[in-house]
């Protein structure tokens, strides 16, 4: 009795010590896909997947600020890890100018970030995107925003936000360092 108590024991131990491995593996793995790993910032996937069609859904105000650094191509002439400096060095600066609003790299590869901002602060999008382009410019980081927002509650309306905010993100691109701005529906 005693022999197959201990083997029992030893049995129980190892899948107790197996379980809570996996356990670990798996918030690693849940931490993976909800943060972009060089900035911390959250990932795309949850802006795309989850936080998108969720303020889509809401009824309250809906703002997208969509923003692309201009002079990445030059940082990574200088060196990648210099281009990824100037990544990281972005992200803290869109993560300190807003607490509550969602703040995601869109692409764990490139340059583009969306800030979601729902609520009676949607309405002022654009003066918070003059205010952060500066932000950016005062710290020597180059970048073209697009914003759009909304306060209308029909969905085929809100969902044009992202496409708007888009489009003006291109057209400020072509200026470089600008602000492109309009409302939705």
């Amino acid at each position: 009795m005693p022999l197959e108590w201990i083997a029992e024991c030893a049995t129980v131990g190892f899948f107790a010590v197996w379980c809570a491995s996996l356990g670990k593996r798996q918030r690693r793995l849940d931490s993976l896909s909800l943060y972009d790993p060089m900035t911390g910032l959250l990932s795309g996937r949850v802006f795309t997947a989850e936080r998108w069609p969720a303020a889509l859904r809401a009824s309250e105000p809906v703002a997208l600020l969509m923003l692309d650094l201009d002079e990445l191509k030059q940082k990574n002439a200088q060196g990648y890890a210099v281009g990824d400096r100037y990544i990281i060095d972005a992200a803290r600066r869109l993560q300190r100018r807003r607490g509550v609003d969602q703040v995601f790299r869109l692409h764990s590869a490139g340059d583009e970030f969306v800030i979601l901002v729902t609520g009676a602060d949607a309405l002022n999008a654009e003066r918070f995107g003059a205010v952060l382009l500066e932000d950016l410019c005062a710290h020597e980081l180059a970048a073209s925003i697009g914003v759009a927002f909304t306060s209308c509650t029909d969905y085929r309306a809100r969902a044009k936000v992202r496409e708007q905010a888009e489009a003006n993100l291109r057209q400020a691109k072509t200026r470089k360092a600008s602000l492109v701005c309009s409302a939705v529906g």
